[in-house]
């Protein structure tokens, strides 16, 4: 039996990107050589929107494309400048989860607190198990382009830069997907992730071992995980309701279409609330 789960939240039609994860990006864009004065507005203060911790997906986006023009391999750079400090909220309660299990879970489920860039999905079956990542469709029309093959790479790679963190060493990996085609530098991607990686795949996924899944997460305090999912829930629930009903509908369509759950019941289930809700918010 294979039991499924997603994430719920939709990106606006705009985007956001929250400001420590936005550093993890700065911090690789450093590293290959580009100085800050070269960037433009892209990294400045005022970039900063409404005030709030957070940075445009289009401006994620920009600062991303100036670092692929300077390494072949700069997505896998930017998931190893990942810290625990790189996912504000969901880090803190990742490190409060009792097992890889929950801490995939809140991933799906929290992840939209850090960015619109995509959203996870887990299928969790008794042999192996599925964390699969698919870029979103606003911002990203064409899930086979060189820049979404690098950014699903920031992904995975940004996975495996924080395990140690949770369980002492790096989450052994059965092997991955992506969409994108084989690039050149293959090797590379092969050698960090030291597992078979296969391209033109369907999907962009991580296949494990379900049995590594009641693996501990160790020096964790487990005790304050409920305070913190609920304060993670707290966050998302706000999130929500700012987000306009007709942008997250346009966000959600186009997957609800590949998987031809676009009833309305399917949408209000995917957007967190009731179909009647969902009817009287349209009207």
């Amino acid at each position: 039996m294979t039991v499924s789960c997603s994430s719920t939240t939709i990106a606006p039609l705009h985007g956001h990107v929250a400001l420590p994860y936005w550093h993890a990006l700065v911090r690789a864009i450093e590293l290959v050589g580009v100085k800050q004065e070269s960037i433009g507005p892209v990294t400045h203060a005022a970039e900063i929107e409404e005030g709030l911790s957070t940075i445009s997906v289009a401006r994620y986006i920009a600062l991303f494309e100036v670092g692929l023009k300077q390494r072949s391999d700069f997505g896998l750079m930017v998931g190893k400048s990942v810290t625990p400090g790189s996912y504000p909220v969901l880090g803190i309660t990742l490190l409060s989860c009792k097992n890889l299990l929950q801490v995939l879970e809140q991933v799906v489920r929290y992840e939209s607190l850090n960015h619109d860039l995509g959203k996870s999905h887990l299928e969790l079956g008794s042999h192996e198990s599925i964390y699969t990542w698919v870029p979103n469709s606003l911002f990203f029309p064409d899930d086979t382009s060189a820049l979404c093959f690098h950014l699903v790479v920031s992904v995975f790679a940004g996975i495996q830069t924080f395990s140690p963190w949770l369980i002492n060493r790096i989450i052994p990996f059965k092997s991955i997907c992506f969409k994108g085609t084989k690039p050149a530098n293959a090797e590379v991607y092969s050698t960090f992730f030291g597992t078979e990686i296969q391209y033109g795949q369907e999907t962009n996924s991580i296949v494990v071992d379900s049995s590594i899944l009641d693996w501990p997460v160790l020096n964790g305090d487990t005790t304050s995980f409920d305070a913190l999912t609920a304060y993670a829930d707290t966050l998302l629930n706000t999130t929500d309701q700012k987000k306009d009903i007709i942008s997250r509908l346009k966000s959600l369509l186009p997957e609800a279409l590949r998987r031809q759950a676009f009833r309305i019941d399917d949408l209000a289930t995917e957007l967190n609330m009731s179909t009647r809700t969902l009817q009287r918010k349209l009207k």
